[in-house]
């Protein structure tokens, strides 16, 4: 009886390691599309960056005074970015140049210039640039 016992365990361990090898890991770029594309094209457009970007902005301005700031941006934007997505150089970010930041990032993560970012080009180093604005 021991031994049935014995034989039923060492079958199920090697069942769960077959199991646990089949599964293969999601990316973090699957991951964020798949929270980027409402419409599960398998693609994310300019649109839903924009939409994206938009929900980035409030979550990042706990103050809710409409800018942004190098503190509220940090590990996102650094201090040459925000000069160059500051056109009128008050330090901060209000949501249309966070939003136009958002779409110079997505076009440099598209160099197919199909207008839309899959799984790929969301995991290139441009990819990633994008992903840090808007999740």
């Amino acid at each position: 009886m021991q031994l049935r016992y014995l034989t039923a365990a060492a079958l199920l361990a090697i069942v769960g390691v077959a199991a646990v090898q089949s599964v293969k890991p999601v990316s973090a770029a699957s991951a964020a599309l798949t929270n980027l594309d409402p419409d599960s094209d398998g693609t994310v457009d300019v649109t839903e960056a924009k939409n994206a970007g938009v929900k980035a902005f409030s979550k990042l301005d706990p103050d809710k005074d409409g800018t942004l700031d190098a503190k509220e941006l940090t590990g996102r934007v650094d201090g040459a970015g925000l000069k160059t997505a500051d056109p009128d150089t008050d330090g901060t970010l209000d949501q249309k140049e966070y939003e136009d930041l958002v779409v110079l990032r997505f076009k440099a993560a598209d160099p197919d210039n199909d207008g839309t970012l899959d799984d790929k080009e969301l995991a290139s180093d441009a990819g990633k640039s994008f992903l840090l604005l808007v999740e």
